[in-house]
């Protein structure tokens, strides 16, 4: 796809935004959405310079679910199969392979499958005012482009169960910072600052510690040991280290030791005035 009519895809130097762009609809999820969010995601894992991708929503909403147009073909169990195993999960896939740091940025409501789209995500960034929910156990199902099984492994499980068995949509974004869902709630009138300094750092990053950082965290969650998520750590550093721009820096070390002598002392006297 070569131009996006559901979606917003820039990209500016190491940051990729991805913002959903249907803000009359509270930019619902249908069958157009999800295909270019998929497509999207899979092209920007391939584009060097990227380090982060920020996935936010256009207008009042970052995203309220599923549109209600998809809903009369989802009667069909084939498609109704095929809107849970390969739109849903197929999207999750790509976020988590797409290798970038993947940033929810949230504004407005946040539900149903909106809610799964940010937990998809690496890490969630919400306003102040911001509203949560997963309402589909109101019409006796379950959320399922992975909202009840990621949940369960992003907070602590009696916190979870709230959310999901509740089908309320007015969780507030400080109660489900507390709960241990979001990595920061910003007041409203900081957050794009706030959220621009966290993008502006962690997009400074090295692309590749950053890629093999995700991977590493994680796989390590599906080792069935310690050791075996140890091993992979090490290897993983091991790979960074003999990889072609660190040794660069370290033949310079090598050649001339005194610089790393200097930047021990400027960076030990930055610690000092800090304290």
């Amino acid at each position: 796809m070569s131009e996006y009519t559901t979606i917003i895809y820039e990209i500016k130097g190491p940051v990729c935004s991805i913002t959903l762009n249907r803000p009359d609809k509270y930019n619902a999820i249908n069958r157009e959405m999800a295909a270019e969010l998929l497509d999207a995601f899979r092209k920007v894992r391939d584009v060097p310079e990227v380090a982060v991708v920020v996935l936010a929503g256009n207008g009042k909403a970052f995203c309220t679910g599923g549109d209600l147009s998809v809903f009369p073909s989802l009667a069909e169990h084939q498609e109704s199969l095929n809107w849970l195993a390969h739109d849903g999960y197929g999207l999750g896939k790509a976020i988590e392979l797409c290798e970038k740091v993947v940033i929810a940025k949230v504004t407005g409501h946040c539900l149903a499958g909106g809610l799964e789209l940010a937990l998809m995500c690496d890490l969630i960034y919400a306003r102040e005012s911001a509203k949560f929910g997963t309402t589909e156990i109101n019409m006796g199902i379950l959320p399922g482009w992975g909202g009840t099984v990621r949940i369960a492994r992003a907070m602590p499980i009696y916190r979870a169960r709230e959310i999901i068995y509740s089908g309320r949509k007015d969780f507030l974004a400080k109660d489900m910072y507390e709960m241990g869902f979001l990595t920061r709630v910003f007041k409203d009138d900081e957050f794009e600052a706030k959220f621009s300094e966290v993008v502006t750092n962690i997009s400074s990053k090295k692309v590749i510690a950053l890629r093999m950082g995700k991977e590493v965290m994680g796989r390590s969650l599906e080792c069935g040991s310690l050791d075996a998520a140890l091993a992979l750590e090490r290897n993983a550093i091991q790979w960074l280290i003999y990889s072609p721009d660190i040794q660069s820096v370290m033949d310079t070390l090598r050649e001339k030791p005194e610089v790393l002598v200097a930047a021990q002392k400027q960076a030990n006297v930055a610690s000092d005035k800090k304290e």
